[in-house]
């Protein structure tokens, strides 16, 4: 029945990810695509990490159709150019995010534990929060402001109010979360670590290029916004 599942997941992904790319073609799709693919690939499954590569099946299968949605919906022609900047944001940002997701997914799915009762509460809260918590900050930064890549459009402004008005980079936050249950479904403190820094970095790269963008874009309004608003969590006086 697990196998089933886990094939069932593979199948479904995949043909939603090819129905993706038909919508919208473009190499940010692709890469979030084959990110969350490729840990859904049914081989390597047994009767000792058959709980655990079931989580981690269901987690990219759901999580990557997010992403995947997000990307076809937002992204631009123009938001990606193969360019100089555009390859320095890809090892900056992406790879060490990508790296994250891959390394947690296979170590998870192929980690022999049985899941507690406790660890499985765990696991699918940070989930269910996290994946949440993403859907709602990409919708109301909205499709003018959300991005893949580190520009700015004509249309977009800057948003200080709703989860942007408790922290700078709410999706990023969400985003982090999910990493985290990632992690904790390979019960490796040293290796879940590893991980969750190793997404920590590409997005500290991230907020690093882009919080510039923005203070150039935006002057003192984004100065005064940042230096009263928390960058993960939020920020009381």
């Amino acid at each position: 029945m697990v196998s089933l599942l886990i094939h069932i997941n593979f199948f479904v992904f995949l043909a939603c990810f090819a129905i993706a790319l038909t919508r919208n073609s473009n190499f940010n799709t692709i890469i979030v695509g084959l990110t969350y693919l490729a840990p859904l690939v049914p081989y390597g499954l047994n009767f000792e990490n058959m709980e655990r590569f079931l989580l981690v099946s269901y987690f990219n299968l759901i999580f990557g159709l997010i992403e995947i949605v997000v990307f076809v919906k937002t992204v631009k022609p123009e938001d990606t150019p193969l360019d100089k900047e555009h390859l320095k944001q890809l090892f900056g940002h992406t790879l060490p995010i990508v790296v994250a997701l891959l390394g947690l997914s296979f170590l998870g799915r192929s980690t022999e534990f049985p899941v507690t009762a406790v660890e499985l509460v765990v696991i699918l809260t940070l989930f269910v929060l996290g994946s949440v918590m993403r859907i709602i900050a990409i919708y109301q930064i909205g499709a003018a402001a959300f991005k893949f890549d580190i520009i700015f459009r004509e249309k977009q402004k800057l948003k200080t109010d709703q989860l942007y008005g408790l922290m700078r980079h709410p999706s990023y936050t969400a985003m982090m979360i999910v990493v985290v249950s990632f992690a904790t479904i390979t019960h490796s403190l040293f290796f879940g670590v590893l991980g969750v820094l190793s997404a920590w970095i590409g997005f500290q790269y991230r907020i690093y290029h882009e919080e510039r963008g923005l203070s150039e874009q935006y002057g003192e309004k984004y100065d005064v916004f940042r230096s009263s608003t928390g960058m993960w969590i939020p920020y009381f006086k």
